[in-house]
This record gives C-alpha cells, sequence and structure tokens, in this order.
C-alpha cells in the first residue's frame, strides 16, 4: 500500500486547504482498508463500492465527499504512473446532487478576502467594481440584487442596507462591515453628482447590469484559476461561512440570505470532521468489521 504521506504531500501540492486535505486522507484511508486491492479497480467495482456507500449514508453530501477523495486517490495513481487509467473519473452521483451543497467547492473567509484586493485598470469604475465585489463576499447578495440598490436603501446612521425581495428571495436589512462605510458613503455622494437613483452606476453614468457584475467576477478568475469562482460559488460560501465558520445560528442565517424556507439554509451545514468520522465508522462497510 501506498505511503499517505505521499498522497497527503500530493493534495498540498495540489493546492487544497488543509481541512481538504484531512477529509480526502481519512476517506481515501478507510476506502483501502476496505478494499485491499482498489489499484485494479475498474469502473463496475467503484459503482458497487458507491451503491454500498449511498445505502449507508444518509445524504448525498457524504457520498460525494466520499467519491470525490476516491477519485483523488486515482488522480494520484495516474499523476505517479501506476495507473495509465482512471476508473471513476466520469462517475457522478445523481442523486438529489442539484440541491446539495457540495462544500469542497466552496471558498473561506480568507480566499474571499483576496477578491477585494483587484486591481483596477479604469480608475473610472474603480469605485463601482470595489462596492460590488465588497458586496459579493460580505453580504452574499444576488447579482441581480446589487442592481436594484438604490440610495435610499444604505442606512450608514442605522449600519444596513435593504435588500429588497423577489419571488425568489424575502427582503432583508443586512449590516454593513466597518470598511464599506466609506465606499457606501462616496457612491451615495456619486449618484447625487451625476443625477441618478441607481445606487452603483457605470462609466456610462447609467445603471450597472447583471452582466456587468457576472464580468467583474470572471476577471478575478486567476486569483483560483483552477476552480469554480462565480457569483453562485461565492454567495454560497458566504452563507456556509456564515454557518460553519462564525457559527451564527441557522435561524439569524436564514434571515440573512433571504432563504424563505429554513430547509434552504440547512443544505449549507457541513458536518465537522468529528461528526462525519463518526458517521463513516457506524455506517461504513470497514467500520462494521
Amino acid at each position: 500500500m501506498l505511503s499517505m504521506k505521499t498522497i497527503e504531500r500530493y493534495l498540498y501540492e495540489h493546492g487544497h486547504t488543509n481541512k481538504t486535505v484531512k477529509s480526502y486522507l481519512y476517506t481515501i484511508s478507510v476506502f483501502l482498508n476496505a478494499n485491499p486491492h482498489a489499484d485494479d479497480f475498474k469502473y463496475k467495482d467503484i459503482i458497487d463500492y458507491m451503491n454500498k456507500v449511498a445505502k449507508d449514508y444518509p445524504n448525498t453530501y457524504t457520498s460525494n465527499s466520499v467519491l470525490a477523495g476516491i477519485k483523488k486517490y486515482y488522480d494520484y495513481l495516474i499523476e505517479i504512473g501506476k495507473l495509465d487509467f482512471h476508473p471513476c473519473r466520469t462517475l457522478y452521483l445523481k442523486c438529489k446532487r442539484g440541491r446539495d451543497i457540495i462544500h469542497q467547492d466552496l471558498f473561506t473567509s480568507q480566499e474571499l478576502e483576496q477578491l477585494l484586493n483587484r486591481k483596477e485598470r479604469y480608475r473610472g469604475i474603480k469605485l463601482k467594481n470595489q462596492t460590488v465585489m465588497s458586496l459579493l463576499v460580505s453580504q452574499g447578495i444576488m447579482p441581480g440584487e446589487i442592481i436594484m440598490l438604490k440610495a435610499q436603501h444604505v442606512n450608514l446612521d442605522n449600519g444596513t442596507i435593504f435588500i429588497k425581495g423577489s419571488k425568489q428571495l424575502s427582503s432583508r436589512h443586512l449590516e454593513i462591515l466597518p470598511r464599506q462605510y466609506k465606499l457606501l458613503y462616496r457612491c451615495v455622494n456619486e449618484m447625487e453628482r451625476v443625477g441618478t437613483d441607481a445606487l452603483l452606476i457605470g462609466r456610462s453614468g447609467k445603471q450597472i447590469t447583471i452582466d456587468d457584475v457576472h464580468h467583474l467576477v470572471h476577471t478575478c478568475k486567476p486569483f483560483f484559476p483552477d476552480r469554480n469562482l462565480n457569483t453562485i460559488t461565492i454567495r454560497q460560501s458566504v452563507i456556509a461561512n456564515w454557518l460553519n465558520e462564525k457559527r451564527l445560528p441557522l435561524e439569524q442565517v436564514q434571515l440573512m440570505a433571504g432563504h424563505k424556507w429554513i430547509s434552504s439554509t440547512e443544505r449549507y451545514k457541513q458536518t465537522n470532521l468529528n461528526e462525519q468520522r463518526e458517521l463513516i465508522n457506524k455506517w461504513h462497510p470497514f467500520g462494521k468489521t
């Protein structure tokens, strides 16, 4: 059996966080102990194994985490030349996956902070871009909500910004962070100077569009070239970090995210590593031996 230390080094070299590396290593360790001949596995063997896992685990997040770890193991074998094919690269779990939050795809608060250091090429839209990015990574606001912001929605005296509701999301008042006061104050003054009621305006002096927001995020791709950075994963990351990093109460996060149903917020609750190990030890075929 290969040394777990070499696999650990491989995972770190490919840019995974400490939390993700620990999760992958534990999953791989359990997988190899349960399957001593895993290096000879074919696609059908992985299918059979994942079918057993799916029966034992209560949610698809855990099953997807197991599969992600297994895929990384075979990625490693291919890189070191021990295998010339990947038995499960094209395998994806479909059961309710569309509504699952895959936490390994998300960004930590520290990673999101890096997006605020984006260099601006054009001075005329620097204020707008910095404000939009700040609202995305700090409040987790949707692009459609950002472009609808008006000056009257910003209450600097109370330290809040009002987000108008929609069919999908509820209206809410969100706290303005200290670093945002100057940005929002300047936006309000700029709006009054140009003579528009839109809080965020572009170089043309008109209200920004959803495409403008998406384009701005796209220009941040160099920060994380191998990861899926977009407005959706940023919002998902913000909500997940409220719950799992800051440990805010579920009901409070529901209000901050604008979710109309508590079940929508519960999807972002991540099982910590110790709880996940208990689940694996309790339900995993190897853990029962």
